[in-house]
């Protein structure tokens, strides 16, 4: 009995909320695979995915949230993954168990939005990159505000990086939603100046509020685009 506890003590103590979301994809793509294939479109649309003529009709806007735990194909979860449990693992061991979800999850829908003002009316779109775009961009911010800490400034180095070269490979790539990249990347940086944290020092309120301003500003333009172009 102790000994079980002492091991829900230490997973709890560590980045459970990382190895939670991986969790949740994982069952989520094994959902998928029972009910006919995570690469069946009747499949992805039936079960969360995006598709942006649907929420622009009145219907499936909870797949802006669904859509960030859908996978097409076992490469693709297995890409997201691997990278989300290196980069988040790290990132909420720095910020916390509760700031570490919500950035992930904002990001996500953030990144979701702007995929929507410009994707095609009938394409489908699915995966966890915009939410861990978001994780990088809380990195870059942490490189900028905290820039007296070399593990941060270094990540944060990297992580600009991985995410100009993930951008550009996406520009050359297909099937790749190259803006729900970039609305989680700038949704991650903005949002971290929002929740700011303590632990690594305080964020001028002028940025704090300034970043949340920006965010919503940004969100009403992606939702406009969204309804009229």
């Amino acid at each position: 009995m102790d000994k079980t506890k002492i091991n829900l003590k230490n997973f709890f103590a560590g980045p459970f909320m990382t190895i939670t979301l991986v969790a949740l994809n994982v069952l989520v793509y094994l959902w998928l695979t029972l009910a006919g294939g995570s690469t069946d479109l009747t499949v992805l649309v039936t079960h969360g995915a995006m598709v942006p003529a649907m929420i622009k009709d009145g219907a499936g806007w909870a797949s802006l949230f669904t859509s960030m735990f859908v996978h097409i194909g076992f490469e693709h979860l297995l890409f997201n993954m691997i990278t989300l449990y290196f980069i988040g693992r790290l990132l909420e061991q720095v910020i916390g168990h509760g700031r570490f979800l919500l950035i992930y999850l904002l990001s996500g829908i953030f990144a979701n939005v702007v995929s929507l003002a410009f994707a095609a009316p009938n394409s489908i779109s699915a995966g966890a990159s915009g939410a861990i775009f978001g994780i990088i961009g809380v990195w870059i911010m942490m490189a900028e505000q905290y820039r007296n800490y070399p593990f941060l400034a270094g990540m944060g180095r990297q992580m600009l990086i991985f995410s100009a070269l993930g951008i550009v490979s996406g520009m050359f790539g297909t099937n790749i939603d190259i803006f729900a990249h970039l609305g989680g990347l700038v949704a991650g940086f903005l949002l971290g100046y929002g929740f700011s944290f303590p632990n690594l020092g305080k964020v001028p309120l002028k940025k704090r509020l300034g970043s949340g301003v920006l965010l919503l500003i940004l969100l009403g333009v992606f939702v406009k685009l969204a309804f009229t172009l």
